[in-house]
């Protein structure tokens, strides 16, 4: 505090001799300037300007708004007090800020600050004050050798084109020293126990970033002989050299995501026993390397200054469009990822559809699944969004053991206990049926006594639920004959038909 108080004192008594504006007798403000109003920065720097205004009005306050008004575009400017009050003969200082674009060439702006005074909430003066801005950046220093040393060589090279030349050379040396370090880096991980991840990203960074080093010495050297070359092409030679810096960076961004992400996500699908993995991989590639490619060209574009605004509406409008005609397809997409997460069945499985086929499912795809018809013997391939709205009993899957439920008639003249007998004696003979577990022992029941038969059922596990068929097959070959054998009638039903003859 008691600087601030001392410099407005030292202000005070030093202002009379500070240069200022033409005060007219009318003003109420003086503009005392304090500053170099003529600066070069390089590309990208600030450029700050100040000035100091004074009250003449010993007796009333006033409000000051300050505003901005600039010459160039893509300069940006900030004010550090957009508003002052100013007391009754005091000082304030007026501080703008300018931020220079970041590019390269020759580059000028004329800054207008612009003052309103009120007193008493009514304007009584607007004045104006100016300051010039260049960018030079690196011809600032063009006749320095990398901008900061003097140019060594003799007549006839002491002039830019020997620092264009030395600029060159010293690049071309940089870059081979670069070229040196990475290699010997690559050589020392060759040796030691390095990680495959390491050893492929030094393959992947080693050529882009030589290219980048050189493309750059080259660029910036042309500085040297600004003298000799126009704004526009320098202009020209910067937008190329930008399209150039995207079409490497995307390139080392398309490298790691399919050598490192990808190639990493391959190995550890191999290792899972999901499907889902092995099919989202190579999807998640193709769609990676088409956004990459696409962000790639709007980059591209966005350096070359072109207008971007009709190329997104149109891509807006062209992806309306095949959405909407790949509807159907894009339905199948996610009923695939759906299956696959889901998982209601797998590759591998037996499966009964709504309407009654028994099928193998052979392949899960993200637009179809394909099946193995037994009926017909056939493949086919039902669009994965039917097989997510359709109800499907799993044949494989469940999570209890196979088991069969059969039902045999025997005539009312048989012996329920002697069936009993034979049907026990079939089921421990067959090989398909779990015997050796008291939780899951077969069991043989007398249900009902039908209209002309008296029915047995049995219920039984297997040891394997694709046995089923062989089960149900050996069940009945062997019952059958063993009927037989013991002179079990296996009746069949009938009808007795009376007819009556009336008299004529």
């Amino acid at each position: 505090m008691r600087l601030i108080l001392t410099v407005a004192l030292l202000i005070t008594l030093i202002a009379p001799l500070l240069p200022a504006t033409d005060a007219a007798d009318s003003d109420s403000v003086q503009i005392l300037y304090i500053d170099d109003y003529s600066k070069s920065v390089r590309a990208g720097e600030n450029a700050t300007y100040n000035w100091t205004i004074r009250s003449l009005n010993p007796a009333l306050q006033l409000t000051v708004n300050v505003s901005t008004d600039a010459s160039a575009e893509q300069w940006s400017y900030t004010l550090a007090t957009p508003s002052i009050i100013l007391e009754p003969s005091g000082l304030a200082s007026v501080q703008a800020t300018v931020t220079a674009p970041f590019e390269r060439g020759d580059r000028y702006d004329n800054l207008t600050v612009y003052l309103y005074v009120y007193e008493d909430s009514h304007l009584v003066q607007v004045s104006a004050v100016n300051a010039d801005t260049a960018i030079l950046g690196a011809l600032a220093s063009a006749e320095k050798v990398l901008g900061y040393f003097e140019n060594p060589l003799p007549s006839p090279l002491d002039n830019e084109w020997g620092v264009f030349l030395l600029d060159i050379v010293i690049w071309l040396v940089i870059a081979a020293g670069i070229a040196f370090l990475l290699d010997g880096i690559g050589r020392v991980l060759a040796r030691a126990t390095a990680s495959m991840l390491e050893k492929i990203i030094m393959g992947i960074l080693r050529t882009p970033v030589l290219i980048l080093v050189f493309i750059y010495g080259i660029v910036h050297s042309l500085d040297a002989l600004h003298m000799h070359i126009s704004e526009s092409i320098r202009d020209s030679v910067y937008s190329i050299y930008s399209v150039i810096v995207v079409i490497i960076i995307f390139y080392l961004a398309y490298k790691i995501f399919k050598n490192v992400l990808v190639y990493y996500g391959k190995v550890i699908a191999k290792r899972t026993a999901s499907k889902v993995d092995d099919i989202l991989i190579p999807v998640v590639e193709k769609v990676g390397i088409v956004v990459i490619g696409f962000a790639a060209l709007i980059y591209a574009l966005a350096a070359l200054k072109v207008d971007l605004t009709a190329f997104v509406l149109g891509g807006t409008f062209i992806s309306l469009v095949i959405a909407f005609a790949a509807q159907e397809t894009i339905s199948n997409f996610f009923s695939g990822i759906f299956i696959l997460l889901d998982r209601p069945f797998k590759e591998g499985d037996i499966i009964i559809l709504s309407d009654g086929d028994w099928c193998e499912v052979r392949k899960i795809g993200l637009r179809t699944t394909k099946l193995f018809r037994y009926s017909e013997a056939s493949i086919i391939a039902i669009p994965n969004n039917k097989l997510v709205n359709e109800k499907i009993a799993n044949f494989s899957s469940a999570p209890d053991k196979g088991r069969i439920m059969m039902t045999f008639g025997v005539s009312y003249d048989s012996d329920i206990q002697k069936v009993k007998e034979i049907i026990r004696e079939v089921i421990n003979s067959c090989p398909y049926i779990i015997k050796d577990n008291p939780d899951l022992t077969p069991i043989v029941r007398f249900e009902e006594m039908a209209n002309s038969s008296l029915n047995f059922f049995i219920l039984a596990w297997l040891n394997d639920r694709a046995d089923r068929f062989n089960t149900k097959d050996f069940l009945n070959s062997n019952i059958f004959r063993r009927f037989n054998e013991e002179n079990i009638e296996i009746p069949f039903p009938q009808s007795v038909v009376h007819l009556r003859k009336e008299d004529s």
